[in-house]
Formats: structure tokens, sequence, C-alpha cells
């Protein structure tokens, strides 16, 4: 389902021309010269959404027309997550792997948990496995909503109670805390399918799904990781809050799955453990994995050819809308990841009803006409629009 946010009351459009000089690690065949580029906003005082029409287009493919510039941008604030095209790897042999034993054996114990959960699926109550699904849902958001989208690459602002809620459900996702979750995730785009990138999908599927939980850091991620400007969330008192007692609270909230089925609804325990725990988990990091691995590997890349991020429409359905990955790693400071919104994107659904009663604000979305001319230059023709 498309959904289409009108904001025509209460809006105002601004136009800006704002002069550029192209920068040799941009475009090198135009440095030394400057260039105008016109952009246009709209801010819509009433639905809080933020559009521009330029994105980040610094890639040039072979045989190509001249590209523009970045005109505005509707994110000035935060630029750690743009990739950065002038980084390469050093030539010479990958470092040997370390394996982090401990990671092993605890990824090990919970596939075999959750699949010996498998087996008592059918067993189980109706109330027990509905709760595992809600549980899932909801502790997601806390990723795709909270850590993805407002903390890694500041797409929208929430007031103090989303925000509080948000980190109650990234905690309930034992997915690392929100500061070291978005560092990580800055890297992954700033340094894209480099050594540098924490979960490089040109290392393989498995490495990019999950391998890269198993082994030491390379180099070039702690060096670069190390080097990227936090003090938006390190000034965030929750998130900080968060992070220092974030071994404590997932601690609790892991052992809450547990117990809920079992005290509520007089579940048994062994099937509160192995499917309520050990195999809702596996299935909530699972779908959180795919983002990384598949939808890097498997798919369309409508918006830019140039780059590893594919448009996969089940990695979508998995993760609440986070597999339209081309276009995410096109524009991603876009609040919906996706051209269409709505369409396959729980999480965007999620924060327009938050916008509705007033705990999410400045939605930053691309316009249109970007999106289209981004698509005519960059694309690999599989758009609708080609």
């Amino acid at each position: 389902m498309k959904h289409i946010w009108a904001n025509t009351r209460h809006s105002q459009q601004v136009q800006l021309c704002i002069p550029f000089k192209s920068q040799a690690w941009k475009e090198p065949h135009t440095a030394g010269r400057s260039r105008d580029t016109c952009t246009v906003s709209q801010i819509s005082s009433k639905r809080s959404t933020a559009t521009t029409t330029d994105p980040h287009s610094w890639r040039q493919q072979d045989g190509e027309e001249e590209m523009p510039l970045q005109a505005e941008d509707i994110r000035p604030e935060m630029r750690e997550d743009l990739h950065d095209p002038s980084y390469q790897d050093e030539e010479g042999p990958p470092p040997k792997l370390e394996y982090v034993w401990r990671n092993i054996i605890l990824m090990a114990l919970l596939h075999v948990g959750a699949l010996y959960g498998i087996t008592l699926v059918p067993s189980c109550k109706v109330y027990t496995w509905l709760f595992g699904i809600f549980y899932n849902v909801v502790a997601g958001l806390g990723i795709t909503a909270g850590a993805h989208r407002l903390w890694s690459h500041r797409t929208y602002k929430a007031r103090l109670p989303l925000r509080i809620f948000l980190i109650i459900l990234n905690t309930m996702a034992f997915q690392n805390d929100v500061y070291e979750w978005a560092r990580d995730h800055r890297a992954h785009h700033k340094f894209s399918e480099t050594h540098a990138d924490p979960h490089n999908s040109r290392r393989g599927f498995f490495f990019s799904h999950m391998g890269w939980l198993l082994v030491r850091k390379h180099p070039a991620v702690k060096e670069k990781g190390g080097k990227l400007d936090m003090s938006d969330l390190k000034a965030e008192k929750l998130v900080m809050f968060q992070r220092r007692y974030y071994k404590l609270a997932v601690t609790l909230i892991f052992i809450l799955p547990t117990l809920v089925p079992w005290y509520f609804w007089g579940e048994t325990f062994r099937h509160s453990l192995y499917i309520t725990t050990f195999l809702r988990h596996g299935i909530l990091l699972n779908f959180t994995w795919l983002v990384n691995s598949a939808a890097h590997l498997y798919g369309h890349r409508p918006y830019d050819r140039g780059i590893g991020a594919r448009e996969n429409p089940l990695v979508s359905m998995a993760s609440l809308g986070e597999g339209f990955h081309n276009y995410h790693h096109t524009f991603p400071y876009d609040y919906s990841v996706s051209e269409y919104r709505w369409h396959i994107n729980f999480t965007t659904f999620f924060i327009d009803c938050m916008a509705a009663l007033g705990l999410a604000y400045d939605r930053k979305k691309v316009s249109k006409a970007a999106v289209l001319a981004k698509i005519k230059r960059t694309g690999d023709g599989s758009h609708k629009s080609s």
C-alpha cells in the first residue's frame, strides 16, 4: 500500500540557490571550478516533514554526464553516515582471523536452543507464540525506529517520552547498546564494503550475516570507527545511561520473556525458555542480520548501481521495512528508508503514528524529483520509471 502524506496545509516552500565549489576528491574532473546548484526544501510546520531535491551524489559512472554536487543537506547537523569514496583498502593480505570463542559458544548455544524450540512450537499454548511475535515486533522497533533511524541517522526527532520508550525497546532487542550499534552502523555507511565496514559484504554471506560477530574486528574498523564524530550521542544522557547500565538491563530483560508465559498463563518453563527466549531471540537476530547480508547481495539497484546495497522486499518483510537498502544507502537521511513510505514498511507507519501523536517531528524525506533524477543518472534500469 502506497502512502502519500499530504503537506498542503500550513506549509511553505523555500527555494535556495547556493554556489558550491567542487572538491577534488568528490569530482576530480571539476576541481577548481565552481557551480551553482538549486534545491527546493519543503518544510511543513503542521506535519513536521522536511523535503530536499538533491541528495549527495558525488559518484560518476563511466561515460555518464557530470553530476551536480550536493546543494543542501536536509540534515546538516550529522554527516558521519555519508559515504566517503576517498577511502580505499590498503593493498596486501588481510590480517589473520582471531576467533572470539566466547561469542562462538554463546551463538552456538542460542541456535541449538532455538532449533529445539521449533520442535516444541506445536505443543505450546497459543498465547505463548503470540507473545513471542508481539515481543519481537516491539523489540524490533527499538532497532529500526530507535537505534537505526533515530540515533544512527538522525532522520527524525523524538520527544523525551518516545525516546525513553525506544531505548527500552532497544534494550529488549539485546543487540548492543545504542551508542555501539550506531557507531558500527555509521562506519558501515561511511566505509561501506571496505575493511573498515564492520560487516563487509565482500567477505561473503556468512561473514556479513553473523561471522563478523564471531571474530575480532579488522584493524581498519577500529581505526576508522574510533575517529567518527559521536559527540551527538555522547551528549544525549539517555543514550549514555543505557550504555552505562546495559549489561544489568539486558540480564533482567532476557529473563522477562521466559517468566511471562510461565507466570501469567501457565505455560511450562521448558516451553517458555526455548520458545519465547531462545527461538524468539534467534529469529529476531537473524531477521536483523539479513539487512547486512541478503540486502547487500541479492536484489536490484534501481537508485545507484555503483554500490552493493540492494532492494530486497523479503528482507523488508522480515525486518519491519529495512530491506529497501539501495535506496537507504543512496539517501541515508530519509526517515522512511524507502521511496514508498508505508509499503512493506511497518517502521515508517509507526514513526508516522508517533508524529500524529506529537511525539515525533522533523521527519526528513527526499523529494520525488531528487529520487527520479538519481534513478536516471545512476540506476540499473530496474525501477518502474526507467
